[in-house]
């Protein structure tokens, strides 16, 4: 029945578009750990798209909007980014997309296409849900690994966004604006192979930002360089004034039906 009811809602919406799939049925396989979740965006304090959230789970239907939902012809590059449809797999993303409401419009790999609003309508009128988000920090990689390896199962989860984790933290050199230091690209040509000795393969970033301090000190340049612990203990600069260790913050977004 449900999927009957969707089908009909969706196909007033087919004939306005080309064959344009939003949902790819070869990249995953429809079973009972998969949703297709729309929800407005989290960052909108006043949740003015809040109406249009839902959520499916029931196979058959999720079927059906596989073979149903398709977004238009490109148009104006513009979009509000308001809401989301997020696709996952036992609470794992496996692709999401910005949807704008007002732009009535989809993003889909950094282009605008026209997109159908009365789907979200006519979704949100059956399967309508409400959800809650929270932050938690983490010291590395390994504590959010069993953290996660439990908020996964359990059924209230949606989705989890992991924190990334390349750098363990940054600090900053400062070095005189001189004949041999004069601007921040011959200060990062100076200091890279110094830094690849150390680090290896491990990632790192040099870099200079247009800081409050850096533009009242025009005499100086102070750059941020991220990595390892390891980095900040042995990197050894007699031409640079080094500030103190800022270890990473590694936040992970949990979000939870209510």
């Amino acid at each position: 029945m449900k999927k009957t009811i969707i089908l009909i809602i969706l196909a007033a919406s087919q004939n306005i578009y080309s064959q344009n799939k939003l949902f790819k049925s070869d990249k995953f396989t429809v079973t009972d750990s998969v949703k297709i979740i729309g929800m407005y965006n989290e960052w909108d304090k006043h949740k003015t798209y809040e109406k249009y959230n839902f959520l499916i789970t029931d196979k058959k239907v999720i079927d059906s909007l596989i073979a149903s939902v398709e977004y238009g012809e490109r148009g104006e590059n513009i979009s509000g980014r308001d809401f989301n449809i997020i696709l996952t797999n036992g609470n794992k993303v496996i692709d999401r997309w910005s949807v704008s409401p007002k732009f009535k419009n989809i993003n889909i790999k950094g282009y605008s296409h026209q997109f159908d609003i009365s789907i979200l309508e006519n979704l949100s009128k059956k399967y309508h849900f409400q959800y809650k988000w929270y932050k938690m920090e983490f010291k590395n990689e390994k504590e959010f690994n069993q953290f996660n390896s439990e908020i996964i199962k359990d059924e209230k989860t949606l989705y989890v966004n992991k924190p990334i984790f390349i750098y363990e933290g940054s600090f900053e050199l400062q070095f005189p604006k001189n004949e041999k230091f004069i601007h921040p690209k011959a200060i990062y040509d100076y200091l890279k192979p110094e830094v690849e000795k150390i680090v290896g393969s491990k990632e790192f970033s040099i870099s200079y930002s247009a800081t409050e301090f850096n533009l009242k000190n025009q005499d100086q340049y102070t750059m941020t360089i991220e990595g390892p612990f390891t980095l900040f203990k042995k990197l050894k600069d007699k031409n640079s004034k080094k500030g103190k260790w800022i270890p990473a913050e590694f936040g992970a977004y949990i979000y939870e039906k209510e």
